[in-house]
C-alpha cells in the first residue's frame, strides 16, 4: 500500500509518501507527479514514511528527473533501505537526495539532548532582528544555567518561567532542562496575586520573568511575590534589557559544567491548563509526551528543516511550544518569534520572512485577514497552517481556502493533558475539515462514554470523551489521587463532549460541564452553535446556559457580528426553528463587540458568562 500527499505552495511542491513503492504501487506515484506543472518546478519528493523502494519506483523517480535539474528536484528523508537500493542501482550519482537522521523523530531524548544534537545544525530562532544558532542557544543557556544554579536551582527544583515568547525565554528554557529541574509555564498576562495562586499550585520557588504587562514597580511586583502564601523565594530577570551575548567569554570557563543527561521520561515541563471552567491544573509532563505531539502534527504537516516557522503562539501554552520549541528540536526548522503580536505585524513578517509554517487559532488568521491592507500575496509563502483552541466554521474555512489557495489547513484537536488527539487530513473533505476535528492519530485510543454513569457508548451517541495514550500527561501535581485525571484503567477523562461518526471522525459538541439542562433536556452547546454560525451576518457564536427559575437554564446565544452586519431576532428564530427542536431554539441572542479570551487565546467561559448575565441582568 502506498499513500501519496501532494502538498502545493506556488511553484513548490512537497510530494509526501508512505509505505512500499513497488511494481503495485509504482502508478499511484505516477499519476501524482504526471499532474504537477512542472514550468519553474521545484519539486521536493519526501521519504520519510517510505519504507522501501523497488526498480518499478525508480523509473517513476527517473523519469521525473529527466524533466528537471539537480537544483530543482530532491529527495529528503532516505532511510537506510532505499539508501542501499540507490547505492547498488547508482542512482545515488543520478538523484539529490539525503539520508534521514534516524535520531530526529524518535523522540526518546530529552530536550537537553536534543539540543546538544543540533548544536551543528546552524540557525535556530530569529528575534527582532538578531539570528540565533543552535550553538548559540546552547551557549547562552549554559550561562543563564550557572545562573540559576548559584541561585540554588538544582534537579528537580520548579522553576516558574513567566514572561512574552522572546530568545530570553528559549534560553531560560534549556537553562533549566540542564539543571535537570523543571519548567513551570506561566502566562505572563496574569496578575502579581494569580502569579502567586499559580506558583502555590506548582510549588515554584524561583520565577524567571519578562517584560510582564502591566507591571511599572517591580518593587510592589516583587513585595507581591516574595512572601505571604507565595511559595517563591527567588526572582530571576530575563526581559530584554538582558543581552546575554555579551556574556559569552564567560561560556569557556563553565561548559564542562551541568553535564549529567537526563530521560526522556523524566517529568521536565508542567503546564497549567487554562483555568476557563475553574481554577488551574498543573499538568506535569515530559521531553516524550510533548515530542510525540510533535511528531503526530508532523505527520500530516511534513516538517523539514527547510522550513520557517512564524511562532507567535504562547509558549506557556500547550500549542505554542510544541510549535516553536517541539517542531525546531525535532525537525532543525528556523523559529522565527515576533516581537509584537498585532495581525499586521505577524502578516508583515510572514510575508518578509517567507514563512511557511504558521500554526495559530482561527481567531487570529480572521484579524490578519480582516485587515483594510490586507492581499492574499503577503501570506502566499505558507504551506501548512494547523489550526487549535477553537472550531473552525464552514464560512471561515471558505474563506481561508478562496484567500490562501496554496496552503494546507488542519484542524487540530487536544488539551494540555495530551497536545495532539486527533486532525483531520490532507485528503479530507471539506464536511470533515468544518464538522469534524478529524481521525484520533496513530497511539490514541478514544472511547465516548454516558456522562451519566460512566458507561461505553457505541459509535454515533453523543457522550463524554476519554483518551488513553503513551503520551499522555504524568500525573496533575500535588492534587489527591480522587482529582487525578486517569481511572483505574488509564482512561483521561477530557471532560468534553464527542460523537465518533460512521467513518471514524470524531465531532465535537461541547463540555461536559458546558452541558445545558433545560427542564430536564440534556442540550449539546455545540449542536445549536454550527446552525447559529449559518445565519446572515454572524462572524461567531458562542453558546451557553443562563439560570431560569423554572426550568433551571435557558439557552442563550452570544453572537459576533460580521462588520456591517445587523442582526434579525425574529428571522433567526424562524430559521432555527426549522432545524431544532423547539427547546433548543435560544431563548436569548446576545450580540458582543468581542469574546473576552485567555493567553492561550481561548475564550474565557467564566468572564463571558458573567459579562452575558450583566448584559441581561441576571446572576
Amino acid at each position: 500500500m502506498l499513500n501519496v500527499k501532494v502538498l502545493k505552495n506556488g511553484n513548490r511542491v512537497v510530494v509526501a509518501t508512505e509505505g512500499v513503492i513497488d511494481t503495485e504501487t509504482a502508478p499511484k506515484l505516477s499519476e501524482a507527479l504526471l499532474e504537477l506543472d512542472y514550468k519553474d518546478l521545484d519539486l521536493t519528493i519526501d521519504f520519510d514514511r517510505t519504507d522501501y523502494i523497488t526498480s518499478a519506483g525508480l523509473r517513476v523517480l527517473l523519469v521525473a528527473r529527466k524533466k528537471l535539474s539537480d537544483d530543482t528536484m530532491r529527495i529528503i528523508n532516505v532511510n537506510e533501505f532505499v539508501m542501499e537500493v540507490f547505492d547498488v542501482t547508482g542512482f545515488s550519482s543520478i538523484l539529490n537526495h539525503s539520508a534521514k537522521k534516524q535520531d530526529v523523530a524518535d523522540c526518546h531524548l530529552s530536550f537537553k539532548a536534543l539540543l546538544k544534537k543540533r548544536v551543528n545544525d546552524g540557525l535556530a530562532f530569529v528575534f527582532a532582528g538578531r539570528e540565533y544558532t543552535w550553538q548559540d542557544v546552547d551557549r547562552l543557556s549554559q550561562i543563564v544555567a550557572d545562573d540559576l544554579a548559584k541561585a540554588g536551582v538544582k534537579k528537580g527544583t520548579h522553576v516558574g518561567i513567566c514572561s512574552p515568547n522572546s530568545i530570553n525565554w528559549i534560553l531560560t528554557f534549556f537553562a533549566v532542562q540542564k539543571l535537570g529541574a523543571i519548567a513551570l509555564l506561566v502566562n505572563y498576562g496574569l496578575k502579581p496575586d494569580e502569579i502567586a495562586t499559580i506558583a502555590e499550585i506548582g510549588d515554584i520557588t524561583h520565577l524567571c520573568y519578562g517584560a510582564i504587562p502591566g507591571l511599572t514597580d517591580f518593587n510592589l511586583f516583587s513585595a507581591a511575590l516574595l512572601g505571604g502564601r507565595s511559595t517563591i523565594t527567588y526572582m530571576y530577570d530575563i526581559g530584554m534589557g538582558r543581552d546575554f551575548t555579551e556574556r559569552l567569554s564567560e561560556y569557556d570557563a563553565i561548559k564542562d559544567k551541568y553535564s549529567e543527561m537526563y530521560h526522556s521520561d523524566d517529568p521536565s515541563v508542567v503546564i497549567f491548563t487554562s483555568g476557563s471552567t475553574g481554577k488551574p491544573k498543573a499538568v506535569l509532563s515530559s521531553s516524550f509526551n510533548l515530542l510525540n505531539s510533535v511528531k503526530a502534527i508532523s505527520a500530516e504537516c511534513n516538517f523539514t528543516s527547510a522550513d520557517r516557522i512564524c511562532a507567535f503562539l504562547p509558549l506557556f501554552h500547550v500549542f505554542g511550544f510544541c510549535s516553536c520549541i517541539g517542531i525546531g528540536l525535532l525537525y532543525g526548522c528556523v523559529s522565527y518569534i515576533p516581537d509584537s503580536n498585532k495581525p499586521a505585524a505577524l502578516t508583515e513578517l510572514i510575508r518578509e520572512k517567507q514563512c511557511t509554517i504558521f500554526n495559530t487559532v482561527p481567531t487570529m488568521l480572521l484579524a490578519m485577514i480582516g485587515q483594510p491592507s490586507f492581499s492574499p500575496e503577503s501570506l502566499a509563502s505558507l504551506r501548512a497552517s494547523a489550526l487549535g483552541g477553537s472550531a473552525t466554521s464552514e464560512s471561515q474555512m471558505t474563506m481561508f481556502r478562496s484567500l490562501l489557495p496554496n496552503n494546507h489547513f488542519c484542524n487540530i484537536y487536544g488539551m494540555s493533558e495530551n497536545a495532539v488527539i486527533s486532525m483531520t487530513r490532507y485528503e479530507d473533505t471539506f464536511e470533515h475539515m468544518t464538522q469534524t476535528v478529524g481521525r484520533r492519530v496513530d497511539g490514541i485510543e478514544i472511547e465516548i462514554r454516558n456522562p451519566a454513569n460512566g458507561e461505553k457508548l457505541p459509535d454515533g451517541q453523543p457522550g463524554e470523551i476519554f483518551i488513553r495514550s503513551k503520551e499522555m500527561i504524568v500525573c496533575y501535581y500535588r492534587l489527591p489521587i480522587e482529582k487525578q485525571p486517569l481511572d483505574d484503567e488509564g482512561w483521561l477523562a477530557t471532560g468534553d463532549l464527542g460523537v465518533i461518526l460512521p467513518d471514524g471522525y470524531l465531532k465535537l459538541v461541547g463540555r461536559a460541564k458546558d452541558l445545558i439542562i433545560r427542564g430536564g433536556e440534556n442540550i449539546s452547546p455545540g449542536e445549536i452553535a454550527d446552525e447559529v454560525a449559518q445565519l446572515p451576518g454572524v462572524a461567531d457564536v458562542k453558546v451557553i446556559g443562563v439560570p431560569h427559575e423554572v426550568l433551571g437554564e435557558e439557552v442563550a446565544a452570544v453572537i459576533l457580528l460580521k462588520d456591517g452586519a445587523s442582526f434579525d431576532e425574529e428571522a433567526a428564530r424562524e430559521t432555527l426553528s426549522g432545524k431544532l427542536a423547539k427547546y433548543k431554539v435560544p431563548a436569548y441572542f446576545v450580540i458582543m463587540d468581542k469574546f473576552p479570551l485567555l493567553g492561550s487565546g481561548k475564550i474565557d467561559a467564566i468572564t463571558l458568562k458573567k459579562d452575558v448575565l450583566a448584559k441581561l441582568k441576571k446572576g
